[in-house]
């Protein structure tokens, strides 16, 4: 008898249990930071349906609000404070066949890209960061091995035109863009994984800004590489004709 009781006190706590876990629903996908996110719920007997809405800190973003009856037993409401990252817990109930009866809780995320980064993601990403990392280094470091001037003699006269010099600048603009790119992956990963958006935002405005200029300094770069190679040219002229001018390049 003493078994029978223990056997049903634990097939009461396994139910229980089993409730607990699926009072606790998530049916909707992670909803884009600052978006709007319909919630909907279904009663066809219910005169009204209720909820509240918690931010990610528990603090309430919506108290008792009244959701729209949309017709065929589906009420729905419209949230679109959605500023914070993070999970939102959704409460409430209605009036199912005139008893007030709470629904199971539900939530949502709220992402900075709209989507849940899964593991293979963050792998990818992290992988995609570090490789962008090397390239970055090995290029400032392929740098060191080309010259940045033509060559001279002690007294600083121009015994030779490098045009090796010129794909210096090559690896100076690529190391430019190079770095947008880190810090467009670098932001993404910070949105993607810190709930402190701090960072995230300091290396997204590093990004904005430095990708913002780029037009400028693309074009400041053509003009400085055109009168460059204007001034090598003459200097390849004076050099043709035995004439060895001191000069900066």
């Amino acid at each position: 008898m003493g078994k029978q009781i223990n056997f049903l006190v634990l097939f009461i706590l396994g139910i229980s249990l089993i409730s607990l876990v699926s009072a606790e629903v998530n049916s909707y996908a992670p909803t884009t930071q600052d978006d709007c996110i319909i919630i909907k719920q279904t009663c066809a007997s219910c005169t009204y349906v209720n909820l509240s809405i918690a931010y990610p800190n528990s603090t309430l973003a919506i108290t008792n609000g009244g959701m729209i009856d949309s017709g065929g037993g589906v009420w729905t409401y419209e949230f679109c404070n959605t500023s914070v990252l993070g999970r939102y817990d959704v409460m409430g109930g209605g009036d199912l066949e005139g008893t007030d009866t709470s629904f199971d809780i539900l939530w949502f995320d709220v992402t900075y890209m709209g989507k849940q980064l899964t593991e293979a993601g963050a792998i990818m990403y992290i992988g995609f960061l570090a490789l962008l990392v090397l390239v970055f280094f090995l290029n400032f470091i392929g740098m060191g091995f080309l010259p940045n001037r033509n060559q001279k003699d002690e007294e600083g006269r121009i015994l030779s035109i490098n045009y090796l010099k010129y794909f210096r600048n090559v690896l100076w603009m690529s190391g430019y863009f190079i770095f947008i790119a880190i810090m467009s992956v670098a932001s993404n990963l910070a949105f993607a994984f810190m709930e402190e958006q701090f960072v995230a935002n300091i290396l997204f405005t590093i990004f904005k800004i430095t990708f913002g200029v780029a037009p400028i300094i693309i074009i400041l770069w053509l003009i400085w590489i055109f009168v460059s190679m204007f001034h090598d040219k003459q200097f390849q002229q004076m050099l043709n004709r035995g004439i060895f001018p001191g000069g900066n390049l």
